[in-house]
């Protein structure tokens, strides 16, 4: 619990200068789908903010957005990126 308190708060002292472009960035890195990018984009705003914490939020809250079934793989893969991005943070 300890251990990933510290990267939520690592993730707040992290700045993005460019939150767009990591989002797209982490799209391809971690290969999501087209449909998976259409949920991304399509379920709302980018979590506001220029931080890690704010990048890992954007797939989160898609992930947690009304309209997508419980055991959508596209929310089970938006809620995996976001969970893998904060354990990056060392």
């Amino acid at each position: 619990m300890t251990r990933q308190r510290d990267r939520f708060k690592l993730s707040l002292e992290s700045p993005v200068a460019n939150p767009s472009g990591t989002i797209e960035s982490f799209n391809r890195q971690f290969a999501l789908k087209e449909p998976e990018r259409q949920e991304l984009n399509g379920r709302g705003p980018q979590e506001a903010g220029d931080t890690m914490f704010h990048v890992v939020n954007t797939y989160t809250r898609a992930a947690a957005m009304e309209g997508l079934a419980a055991e959508s793989s596209y929310r089970l893969q938006l809620q995996k990126v976001g969970g893998n991005i904060l354990a990056m943070l060392k």
